[in-house]
């Protein structure tokens, strides 16, 4: 068996592209909400509490990622060999 090692930190870029999305996307509502919804004092209380919800959210993953060692190196262990072996995967 092989091994294949790589740095904790690689996660943080697939983690950066989904957080962007969900930025943009909060965003999008926000702008759709404000001006294409009824202007009340309820859609400015829904507005206020989906901003700050999504706050709130940024604020625990905040907290939860920077506890973490991002120099420590994950080892993930190959259980199929796929190196040059005459024999298929599936055994035909």
């Amino acid at each position: 068996m092989t091994a294949f090692h790589f740095p904790l930190w690689y996660l943080l870029i697939p983690f950066s592209i989904v957080l962007l999305a969900t930025t943009v996307y909060m965003f999008f509502n926000i702008y759709h909400i404000a001006k294409f919804g009824m202007q009340s004092f309820g859609t400015t209380v829904v507005l206020l509490l989906y901003f700050g919800g999504y706050l709130a959210v940024l604020g625990v993953v905040g907290v939860m990622v920077s506890n973490i060692d991002w120099h420590h190196t994950v080892t993930v262990i190959e259980i199929l060999p796929f190196t040059g072996s005459s024999t298929s995967t599936f055994g035909l």
